[in-house]
């Protein structure tokens, strides 16, 4: 398993956010760690930390 960022899965959305910081080319990474999860899954990114938490507290209500 690659060396997964800080994400979470919206398992009724079938999406997987990631939490990446500005300065990385988001579109090659993400589709290697997206390699880690069962095919149909989206993905997004966060760059804002606070944002990124937050939106992980709710993600699975």
């Amino acid at each position: 398993m690659n060396q997964l960022p800080p994400h979470f899965i919206i398992e009724r959305k079938q999406e997987v956010v990631f939490r990446i910081k500005e300065g990385f080319c988001t579109r090659i990474i993400i589709s290697i760690f997206m390699k880690d999860f069962p095919e149909g899954y989206k993905s997004s990114v966060i760059r804002c930390e606070e944002t990124f938490y937050r939106m992980r507290e709710k993600g699975n209500e």
